[in-house]
């Protein structure tokens, strides 16, 4: 290979050339870009379209929040102690969370009721977590 097959180099005929570089923009012509999106109005989107393309999608979480209960009701009787009963009611209010975003139309709403279930949910599993290792 030489210096002349290089792209660009021009010496190579029928070679890949590189594109001119773009011409500048008088000054005062530039168009505004569109408006920034935080973090925040990105997951409301996201979040909102989940719902509406997934309507299911509430069933499903509330019994997977059941057996999350289920597994902790079980684990009372298996482990003799009342201790894995703890994240129970971090479970509820993760259900509740949930049942109050079904009905909600606006997004900032959706998102702070999914927002209380997702963060109630992972309480409950780090609880969880921590209750296995006390009652090692």
């Amino acid at each position: 290979m030489t210096a002349d097959s290089f792209p660009g180099s021009g010496a190579a005929p029928g070679g890949v050339q590189a594109p001119p570089p773009p011409a500048p923009e008088p000054v005062g012509t530039t168009t505004p870009a569109g408006p920034v999106l935080g973090f925040r109005e990105l997951s409301e989107r996201v979040i909102a379209s989940v719902a509406e393309r997934c309507p299911w999608l509430h069933r499903v979480l509330m019994g997977m929040l059941a057996v999350f209960t289920g597994t902790c009701v079980v684990a009372v009787v298996s482990r003799l102690s009342p201790l894995p009963l703890l994240p129970v009611p971090l479970f509820v209010v993760a259900a509740y969370g949930l049942r109050q975003a079904r009905g909600v139309t606006e997004r900032r709403q959706l998102f702070n009721w999914v927002l209380l279930f997702a963060l109630a949910t992972i309480a409950g599993f780090w609880l969880i977590a921590v209750v296995g290792r006390w009652v090692e």
